[in-house]
């Protein structure tokens, strides 16, 4: 892949106002998508991939936090709202050429069925990989019903 490189401001102020105005704006707009530091994103916009499914007794979601540690990551659950907060630092005294990871605070916010029963919630980080268990509540799981002849 070849990197993207981009030209420094050049254009001074005194040139063609209406021309100076668009390259500002679309620079800006460069900066908020790619960053300043030619990362991929922004801090803000920054995605963590995430994967959810159920299974009969509880609901899984593994996200994937490569480079994380357990002290990087903070998991709460409140009112049917699972959030995953972290930052992931960027390396001192780097100067990329080209960068494709992101950096910065980021944020997942999941909302949860109500049979999760939240007291039992399990989360563990191995190997950059979050695992979250949330259980169902008893009267949740499928139950089954014995049937009876009538006579």
């Amino acid at each position: 892949m070849v990197p993207v490189m981009r030209r420094n401001n050049w254009l001074a102020e005194v040139a063609d106002e209406p021309f100076f105005r668009l390259r500002h704006d679309v620079d800006g707009l460069f900066n908020r998508v790619f960053g300043s530091d030619g990362g991929f994103l922004n801090p803000a916009s920054a995605a963590v991939p995430m994967a959810m499914w159920e299974e009969e007794d509880a609901f899984v979601i593994e996200v994937d936090l490569p480079g994380l540690q357990e002290g990087d990551v903070e998991v709460t659950l409140h009112n049917g709202l699972l959030s995953i907060k972290g930052e992931r630092k960027a390396p001192e005294g780097r100067k990329f050429l080209f960068n494709g990871r992101t950096y910065g605070s980021f944020e997942r916010v999941v909302k949860v069925p109500n049979t999760v029963n939240g007291e039992q919630v399990n989360a563990v980080l191995v190997n950059g990989v979050l695992s979250l268990r949330l259980p169902k509540a008893a009267e949740a799981k499928p139950r089954k019903i014995d049937l009876r002849t009538g006579a």
